[in-house]
């Protein structure tokens, strides 16, 4: 039975300066799931290939993968994560940290100085909560307070559904219901989705491998 009434635990993100003449907001979401850390950390790892949230908005209509990736390249900081961020940090059934393309494109750098996501994995035994806490500096005029308004909806939205999926996935690898499978990795695209467009925009943006 999953504890009730938990702390949260400690974030990497948490450690990073803070920005001068910025505010500094956060978004937290998280979802109790029945199996082990290493169940739920391949599926986050393999947030480098699709988003597993709506995929017909972040996956050029694609359906993420519902198989373990047995060819995923390793883990490396800079390469690709989800979209719109590269690796800054991670360790190996614990955490993944992101930190979004910079520097931002307009117009969204007239409100987003800087940003990062962290996926951490909280074990209890054989069950565990995963956390995404999003991190952002933003500008302090009346503009930036109504995109993180929007920003935070959206999130909501995007970041519910995608914990969901996981969930469900690593609850059913834990059983042994879920199976491996190689992925062609040329059927990648960096440049997709709408956290891309709204803050990435780069061609050849660094890669699974790079």
């Amino acid at each position: 039975m999953m504890k009730k009434h938990l702390s949260t635990p400690g974030f990497f993100v948490d450690l990073l300066p803070d920005i001068s003449h910025t505010e500094c907001r956060e978004l937290l979401r998280h979802i109790e799931i029945r199996a082990g850390a290493s169940d739920v950390y391949s599926w986050i790892k393999q947030l480098r290939i699709a988003p597993y949230s709506y995929d017909f908005l972040d996956n050029r209509g694609s359906k993420s993968p519902g198989y373990v990736i047995e060819n995923l390249p390793p883990l490396k900081i800079n390469s690709h994560f989800l979209l719109a961020f590269h690796i800054f940090r991670f360790e190996e059934n614990k955490f993944i940290a992101g930190r979004f393309c910079v520097p931002i494109n307009p117009p969204v750098n007239r409100y987003v100085k800087e940003m990062f996501i962290e996926y951490r994995i909280q074990e209890f035994g054989t069950q565990v909560i995963l956390w995404c806490k999003i991190k952002g500096w933003f500008h302090t005029n009346l503009a930036s307070k109504g995109f993180f308004s929007i920003f935070s909806v959206v999130n909501l939205i995007m970041t519910r559904r995608q914990l969901r999926r996981i969930k469900k996935l690593s609850e059913m690898l834990a059983v042994g219901k879920i199976k491996k499978g190689k992925y062609n990795l040329s059927n990648f695209y960096s440049e997709s989705g709408l956290l891309w467009w709204m803050f990435c925009r780069r061609r050849n943006c660094k890669g699974l491998i790079n």
